[in-house]
């Protein structure tokens, strides 16, 4: 039968929503912050994970040298517990872990190939204990797996470009790209299958388009077996979230979205100190992603041996000792209604009944939320849950003429100095019922 012109509008906005739908997905949206982790035998060099088999790459490596380091790659300190520890003190909800980037090694134990930790230097799957750590901790536990691998030479029977192609030789055949693809999806098979609950998929590397990796099929076969998983967008047409990469959108999506970013300039470990962030400058990220209603996903790049860099644990430490007060106008919270003119001068974040006020710096009059209708509760200190003085002020005025009375009201706070914090100091405003935003009333 014939499709309707309906039948098929319905259809391409079902297919435009991006977001999982299953009941135990729904905590990728609540999340807000998690930790990233690009790890592998190139941590050995201090390069970035496999671009600098690429012969454009700044870190140029011949390919025979850069595949050496698997059988060199022996990380004796390499302790998960740690990671998983580390990773919840810093207040993340979920943790990512780069089981198989471009070069085509993989940390754990696949029949597909020899290039893996099993088989090659560390002797041991290192997935699976990186698994249970995280699972351990309560943290979410995701995967990354590129969908290119310049390790297996039938990939190379179709290229992608001038800049992402594989050092082995390119020979046109579409045969042997398909024996790539069966490997592709066995590797999948087994992530899903040889762990237990795996909660994400990040993919990389959106070359080709949905029908060269037949990414319908592959994400039935995931789903099958996994149907809570939540899958990036990375995986043409299969995502459920977008990934911006290294930047903070200036007009974020409007569906679910994760920006991962880097503390320095690399994904992978190198001892350069130079380059970090500053606390203050990953706090900020992470309060202007959630505030347009996205999750961070914050990159740390271990050693060989599989320590962290004691730079990185510092400031995942600093994040997660400002959550652990603060961290209700973080987790859960959703970005404000557009509005104008604004109802506070500087970042809001909203959940349930609560607006949360974030001032970065110490206010020199009362702080004055306005025009936002509804009763209120109690205004209170995120940080140490004193109750803030406040009063309701209601200015009757005109707009357009004489005939268009008009109310602005108004909440003025009363906050301290030595209340405030060194950051960002979060003030909640309780409403009795879901406050009312200018313009909807």
């Amino acid at each position: 039968m014939p499709r309707s012109i309906t039948d098929n509008d319905n259809r391409q906005e079902e297919s435009d929503t991006m977001k999982a739908l299953h009941p135990e997905a729904q905590w990728f949206d609540e999340a807000r912050f998690g930790v990233f982790i690009h790890w592998g035998p190139y941590a050995l060099r201090e390069i970035e994970a496999s671009w600098p088999l690429m012969p454009h790459f700044h870190q140029h490596t011949d390919m025979e040298s850069y595949e050496s380091m698997a059988d060199e790659f022996n990380p004796e300190l390499y302790d998960p517990r740690e990671w998983a520890r580390a990773a919840k003190e810093a207040g993340a909800k979920y943790i990512v872990l780069t089981v198989k980037h471009h070069d085509g090694f993989c940390l754990f134990d696949t029949k597909t190939t020899g290039y893996n930790a099993v088989q090659r230097g560390p002797k041991r799957d290192l997935v699976a204990p990186f698994v249970e750590a995280a699972r351990a901790e309560g943290l979410k536990v995701g995967l990354y797996f590129t969908t290119i691998d310049w390790y297996d030479p039938d990939f190379a029977t179709i290229p992608i470009n001038s800049h992402i192609q594989s050092p082995k030789p390119n020979v046109y055949d579409p045969q042997r790209w398909w024996e790539f693809h069966k490997r592709f999806v066995e590797q999948l098979r087994e992530l899903l299958t040889n762990y237990g609950r795996i909660d994400l998929i990040w993919f990389d590397v959106p070359g080709f388009g949905a029908d060269r990796w037949r990414s319908s099929e592959v994400k039935s076969m995931m789903l099958n077996l996994q149907p809570h998983l939540i899958i990036n967008d990375r995986l043409p047409e299969a995502g459920d979230y977008e990934t911006p990469e290294q930047f903070v959108p200036l007009h974020p999506p409007d569906e679910w979205w994760e920006t991962c970013m880097t503390m320095n300039n690399q994904w992978a470990y190198h001892s350069d100190t130079s380059a970090y962030k500053s606390t203050v400058t990953l706090l900020n990220t992470l309060l202007e992603v959630t505030t347009k209603g996205g999750n961070l996903l914050l990159n740390v790049g271990p050693r060989a041996d599989g320590t962290w860099p004691e730079e990185a644990k510092e400031r995942y430490a600093a994040i997660g000792s400002w959550l652990a007060h603060s961290g209700e106008s973080i987790y859960g919270t959703s970005r404000v209604p557009a509005h104008y003119p604004p109802c506070f001068y500087g970042p809001m974040t909203t959940k349930d009944n609560t607006i949360y006020l974030h001032l970065r710096d110490v206010p020199r009059t009362p702080v004055e939320l306005r025009e936002v209708g509804g009763k209120i509760k109690g205004v209170r200190l995120l940080k140490t849950g004193k109750e803030l003085a406040y009063r309701v002020e209601e200015t009757h005025g005109f707009f357009g003429g004489v005939d268009g009375d008009y109310c602005v009201s108004r909440v003025w706070i009363e906050l301290a100095a030595e209340d405030c914090d060194d950051w960002n100091t979060v003030v909640a405003v309780d409403f009795e019922t879901a406050p009312v935003w200018p313009g909807r009333r």
